[in-house]
């Protein structure tokens, strides 16, 4: 009810209310305040009741998932329905659904279960696992990474931070030697202001490829741009390159903390991924060689 609608309701319930001590509360009384609020006889009537008499309204009993719903759950890879279509079939005695039996246990598991709707285990799965949780079962760790939940990082000032990273290119290059190869790129992003910093381009990611990469973030040259400092910390992956005892023994030197985040957790360095996605997509496709190019169509065979 609105605020207006919730004034009318009292005042007119505490004028009823004095009819009522009075003994004079007629339902003509009850039928024109009806009238007037918008509401039914019988709305007014229940107003006018004490608190006391009212039926109380029975709490909604909520499905608790049981270990064999779960175990469905995964097996059916997160699909609800067919969980459901699954369940039914094995509590009205069939135990084959979509022309295929269920699996023995969960037969055994779901043996003796009360009934439930489609939507009451929606509501169940919904309440008791999280969305990365239900994401995973669906679409695999991808999924869980894309729903699990990030804090995200305060504000960094310009020059505080690094994040460094290899990328192969998705680039085909023919080098003076050899057969042709996909280079790699190093690149160093700053964390506050998500700008390239410094890279190199090399055959294989080395220590040496980092090195050039760092000078080239280090050194300040106005002409090019405001940027060019030594920061107070590095974030790097677990590759081999980074966690090399000279690349260590360089930047402990500047006084730079190193900090190598855990395995498989790209997330953790997201602003320099997102820069090599972002290479890739709007420079490297645009290359020839690219996978990603746009093919071109030969021209016809016009010999005789």
């Amino acid at each position: 009810m609105t605020k207006i609608a919730a004034e009318v309701r009292r005042t007119a319930v505490a004028r009823l209310q004095e009819l009522r001590a009075d003994g004079v509360l007629t339902a003509a009384h009850v039928r024109t305040v009806a009238r007037s609020a918008g509401v039914s006889e019988r709305t007014v009537w229940r107003w006018l009741s004490p608190p006391a008499a009212r039926p109380a309204r029975q709490p909604r009993t909520h499905y608790l998932l049981s270990d064999t719903d779960l175990e469905a759950f995964a097996f059916y890879r997160g699909n609800i329905a067919a969980l459901h279509r699954a369940r039914q079939a094995v509590l009205a005695g069939d135990g084959t659904t979509a022309g295929a039996p269920v699996p023995q246990f969960l037969a055994e598991g779901w043996a003796g279960a009360r009934p439930v709707t489609l939507r009451t285990l929606q509501r169940a799965f919904a309440a008791e696992l999280t969305p990365a949780e239900r994401a995973a079962w669906k679409t695999g760790e991808s999924g869980r990474r894309a729903a699990a939940v990030y804090l995200r990082r305060p504000d960094t000032p310009r020059g505080r931070c690094w994040e460094m990273d290899h990328k192969q290119l998705p680039l085909l290059v023919l080098p003076p030697k050899g057969a042709a190869l996909a280079p790699w790129i190093t690149t160093v992003v700053d964390d506050g202001t998500r700008a390239l910093l410094g890279w190199a381009i090399a055959i294989t990611p080395t220590s040496a490829t980092v090195f050039t990469a760092m000078r080239m973030a280090m050194l300040h040259d106005p002409q090019v741009s405001p940027f060019g400092a030594v920061p107070e910390r590095v974030r790097i992956d677990r590759g081999l390159e980074f966690a090399a005892d000279d690349v260590e023994a360089a930047l402990g030197a500047l006084a730079v903390v190193m900090h190598r985040l855990p395995a498989f957790a790209p997330h953790r360095k997201g602003k320099v991924e997102r820069l090599n996605l972002t290479i890739e997509q709007t420079l490297i496709s645009q290359l020839p060689g690219s996978p990603a190019a746009p093919a071109t169509r030969a021209a016809p065979c016009t010999g005789r």
